[in-house]
């Protein structure tokens, strides 16, 4: 088959060599040549700076476990898609959600916020669904890193889900905001949805750069400038105070596990090492 005319540029040429050898294990380089179209010497070209750093061995395999330092695109790799796909089914569930326990919270409708609970289960699903994606033959075509990133990717957007729902527990519980809180509590829901969205962006664009930073310092923002009006007006009502402590810090550590993802991703995409876990994740 001749596939030279599909093919654009020397890493997608040495993508398709490379899928050559993960799906069909050729045992000669004029086999890898015959099927692209191309020379055998243009193939071996490509190919011997592979082989000299144990990348590519002779006759032909790859491992798995240094493929990720060629950092090219398989742009044509089914199972990453689906990933993809999946994960961005798991964001739209959980903007939805975020809307939705808003308006729970505002409106003090413990309908909804009961609904949200129940929902929850279908993260779970989706997060089981990547993860069986990724045990299927998926070390004949991923790196290893890829596949431990995708599924960690996947268990944080997950846990997203469950701080919602732990703040629908807590207004089934009594939370509610009062008018002069409307404006703090509205900001920092859009906050966090401006969260999730460059948190799956930074994923599936593999972009370099990420505004993530500055949104989680403008979340702590928003969320101290509440605690202080929380502090003043409600530290007589205890009850309020400790319902409006787990909400605090369910918003905080919904913004802990965006920026988890943005690192997971820089670091799977662009070697960029993970800043240390904050400790109220590690608990």
């Amino acid at each position: 088959m001749n596939c030279e005319i599909m093919l654009r540029g020397k890493n997608a040429t040495l993508a398709a060599i490379l899928k050559i050898i993960i799906e069909e294990a050729p045992e000669t380089q004029d086999e890898i040549a015959e099927k692209l179209g191309i020379s055998r010497r243009y193939v071996a070209k490509l190919l011997k700076p592979l082989i000299n750093e144990g990348i590519v061995k002779h006759p032909y395999v790859i491992d798995m476990k240094k493929l990720h330092l060629l950092n090219l695109d398989f742009e044509d790799n089914q199972i990453v898609k689906e990933i993809y796909t999946i994960l961005g089914k798991m964001k739209e569930e959980i903007k939805n959600n975020l809307k939705l326990v808003y308006k729970a919270l505002k409106e003090g409708d413990k309908k909804i916020a009961e609904d949200i609970i129940v929902k929850d289960y279908s993260l779970n699903k989706l997060e089981e669904e990547i993860e069986l994606l990724l045990k299927i033959q998926t070390t004949k075509y991923l790196p290893e890193k890829y596949i431990s990133t995708f599924s960690k990717i996947a268990s944080n957007l997950e846990r997203l889900g469950d701080y919602l729902a732990n703040i629908s527990e807590e207004i089934l519980h009594g939370l509610y905001i009062d008018k002069d809180m409307e404006e703090d509590v509205t900001k920092i829901f859009e906050i966090l949805d401006s969260m999730l969205e460059e948190s799956y962006s930074v994923v599936v664009e593999k972009k370099k750069e990420s505004d993530i930073y500055k949104l989680e310092e403008e979340l702590h923002g928003v969320l101290n400038k509440l605690l202080n009006k929380v502090l003043e007006k409600k530290k007589e009502d205890l009850n309020f105070y400790i319902q409006f402590g787990m909400f605090y810090k369910d918003v905080e550590r919904f913004g802990d596990r965006c920026v988890n993802i943005v690192e997971y991703a820089l670091e799977l995409y662009h070697n960029i090492p993970r800043t240390p876990i904050p400790e109220r994740l590690k608990r």
